[in-house]
């Protein structure tokens, strides 16, 4: 009886009572098509995976410019189902992506070919590596490690061709380490297929066709 009483004199609790109300009882039966607007939804899920620029900041702080981010664009009830839909669809996104990656560890990898590297001219002859076709799943990937590399200078790397019919296919880019060994991941096109590999060292990141010398090759 105090409460409905108090109502009566107090503008403030009266808009907020009106909206809770509304809230209860559309809830159960239109929450599923509540709309977020696509820049708050990308703003939040910035804020929650962004990587933190500063060892200073506390959770608290982080949940203080929620709460603002929140508290600018929604009344303080919708702000709080807002932010309730919005955990709980991050929740369920990590949730599959963990279940992924779970998923993912138990399939073996398998190594399809392994394909010897060697020094494609006697100005380097210790140069050597090997190439690897692994599958894990329907996915293929080429791992190529080759050591006794010439050092690169400034923006100079190291560029793999994937050679097949007479065409020349860039398969990435890796800078050898101080020992002159170096290592490259490229993931396979489905149905991909090559003949040779070949390796050169090349002036920039840009080369869409060999510029440079062949340093090693299958």
């Amino acid at each position: 009886m105090a409460f409905v009483e108090h109502l009566k004199n107090c503008t403030d609790c009266k808009k907020e009572y009106q909206e809770l109300s509304q809230v209860w009882h559309a809830l159960p039966f239109d929450y599923t098509e509540m709309e977020v607007p696509e820049s708050l939804k990308g703003e939040v899920l910035g804020f929650v995976f962004h990587k933190r620029k500063s060892g200073t900041e506390t959770f608290m702080a982080k949940m203080s410019k929620l709460a603002m981010m929140l508290k600018s664009q929604f009344t303080p009830v919708s702000a709080g189902i807002v932010a309730v839909l919005l955990l709980a669809i991050i929740g369920l996104g990590i949730t599959n992506i963990q279940e992924i990656n779970r998923h993912a560890e138990d399939i073996p990898i398998e190594i399809l070919t392994a394909i010897p590297l060697k020094a494609a001219n006697q100005s380097h002859p210790g140069t050597n590596g090997i190439a690897y076709i692994v599958q894990q799943g329907s996915k293929k990937n080429l791992v190529v490690q080759v050591h006794e590399l010439p050092g690169v200078v400034g923006s100079q790397v190291y560029q793999v061709w994937l050679l097949k019919n007479g065409t020349r296919k860039n398969g990435g880019i890796f800078k050898p380490d101080e020992h002159g060994s170096g290592i490259l991941t490229y993931q396979l096109a489905e149905g991909q297929t090559f003949d040779q590999i070949g390796i050169t060292v090349e002036p920039d990141a840009n080369s869409s066709q060999p510029r440079g010398e062949k340093i090693a090759g299958s």
